[in-house]
């Protein structure tokens, strides 16, 4: 009877070690909230992101495997808005895990309580482009918004994890203090922007532009998601002139034919650069992201005077 009750216990152990010894899994929409939860998760997080960080978020092509990681999922961290609209919400139905829908215990929204930009007014229609209805998704390019990002990681490991609640706080508080210290040391590398006047070809870098104080005066895109027609280019290259931009900012997904065309027009430079970590070479961390992105501009401003 002693060694049938022994070999029971061991059964039993073995059949829950896994799962009370496993990582927490989490899968994240970018990289950039790939970066944030294994600063706050640490060791007790595995975590993989299911977009590439040169990819157009607009046109994410699903793959089978995403809809494998989304069933194993404990957590789903998205950017939220309608940043993954398009894509994402048929795979969470498909995963079948009822953890990671809309409302679920692992369900992070990672824009609940960012201040946005640009909410549209009035009614949106289909020929207004790809607005975004609610405001501008790309908040994540703000040392303040990359601490409240992290706050809504941080409350959602601790739903779906509460034993490592003390673990998270206390990355949490550290992550803090750094993206302030952050904050500190990119408003100084950024002082040459402030100012400063540029043509984007999306509307990616609001966030940027508003927390170091430079301006997008326009973009090559007539509205977002819409190809540019020869008289909004005409219009533009003229305002381009009228303004004395120099600098054009594109993303790596985006062509590089109109950007050059209108460069050679107006005698601008055309930067381009990656808003997600790991986009570029030397960008492997959000810090390492943001000094890339300002240092970049500020020598492209300096370039042109």
């Amino acid at each position: 009877m002693r060694r049938l009750y022994l070999a029971l216990v061991m059964v039993l152990a073995l059949s829950i070690a896994p799962d009370a010894a496993r990582k927490v899994r989490v899968v994240t929409t970018t990289n950039d909230l790939k970066w944030a939860a294994e600063q706050i998760g640490g060791d007790r997080v595995e975590v993989v992101a299911l977009m590439h960080p040169l990819q157009n978020p607009h046109t994410v092509q699903p793959r089978p495997s995403f809809v494998v990681q989304l069933n194993r999922a404990d957590l789903l961290i998205r950017i939220g808005l309608d940043y993954e609209e398009t894509w994402l919400p048929p795979l969470v139905e498909e995963s079948r895990n009822p953890k990671i829908r809309r409302g679920g215990i692992g369900d992070v929204d990672a824009s609940i309580g960012i201040p946005l930009l640009e909410i549209p007014q009035g009614r949106v229609t289909r020929e207004q482009g790809e607005v975004h209805i609610w405001g501008n998704p790309h908040y994540w390019l703000d040392p303040e918004n990359m601490k409240i990002i992290a706050q809504n990681i941080a409350e959602g490991l601790k739903r779906v994890d509460p034993a490592g609640a003390s673990v998270y706080e206390r990355n949490l508080r550290r992550l803090e203090q750094e993206m302030d210290n952050l904050l500190d040391e990119t408003l100084k590398l950024a002082a040459p922007l402030r100012g400063e006047k540029f043509v984007a070809y999306h509307t990616t870098w609001s966030y940027l532009a508003n927390r170091y104080g430079f301006r997008i005066i326009g973009y090559l895109e007539p509205k977002p998601g819409i190809p540019p027609s020869a008289s909004h280019l005409a219009d533009l290259i003229l305002r381009m002139r009228q303004e004395k931009v120099k600098v054009i900012v594109k993303e790596p997904f985006y062509e590089n034919r109109i950007p050059n065309m209108v460069a050679q027009r107006t005698g601008a430079k055309v930067v381009e650069l990656c808003p997600t970590v790991g986009g570029e070479k030397g960008t492997e961390t959000y810090p390492k992201l943001m000094r890339h992105i300002l240092a970049k501009l500020v020598n492209a401003v300096k370039e042109a005077k």
